[in-house]
């Protein structure tokens, strides 16, 4: 990269798309793995690129269609494999619109069940997962020891994950209604 920096938004839509960039590309590639590859990929070339960005422009799909070429890319290398998809397969299957239903219900189920969460424990989510604090700064902020942070932690994400399976199927049927 040369000697410019990112924009500080630039960096943040980038950050804030992650997740979607990822299904969106696991959407069009059979292999996790090489899912993951793409994306470090793609994300470089999103970096490399940022000046050209359009700061007007719809980030998401911009950061999309370098991912779909970077997909093609590698279906280009791996056609020596047994499996592998066509370019028109990944063009015509990039080319509907990214079924994001799912991804919107966990993401709602994630809010209902973090406002579910004691107000200390919120408290100590919203520090580490939002403003990514590390854990010592946690521990000095809310004046509890390290290893209780971390535990507290641990029953957090446990506290999260059992109240986002359970919530799911009702978030579901409430869109779907």
């Amino acid at each position: 990269m040369d000697d410019q920096s990112i924009p500080f938004e630039y960096s943040r839509k980038l950050t804030a798309i992650q997740r979607s960039l990822y299904a969106y590309i696991l959407s069009l590639l059979p292999n996790r793995s090489d899912a993951e590859d793409i994306l470090q990929e793609t994300n470089l070339i999103l970096c490399k690129k940022a000046n050209e960005y359009d700061p007007e422009g719809h980030f998401q799909g911009w950061a999309f269609r370098i991912a779909r070429f970077q997909i093609m890319a590698h279906m280009t290398k791996a056609r020596r494999s047994k499996i592998s998809f066509s370019n028109e397969l990944v063009d015509a299957m990039a080319e509907e619109d990214f079924d994001s239903t799912g991804l919107h219900v966990t993401q709602r189920a994630l809010q209902v069940c973090y406002d579910l969460l004691p107000k200390h424990m919120r408290s100590i989510a919203r520090l580490r997962f939002k403003e990514e604090k590390p854990l010592k700064d946690i521990s000095e902020l809310v004046n509890r020891p390290l290893g209780s942070v971390s535990a507290t932690l641990h029953r957090i994400r446990q506290n999260l994950a059992t109240c986002v399976k359970q919530k799911m199927p009702i978030i579901e049927a409430e869109i779907d209604s």
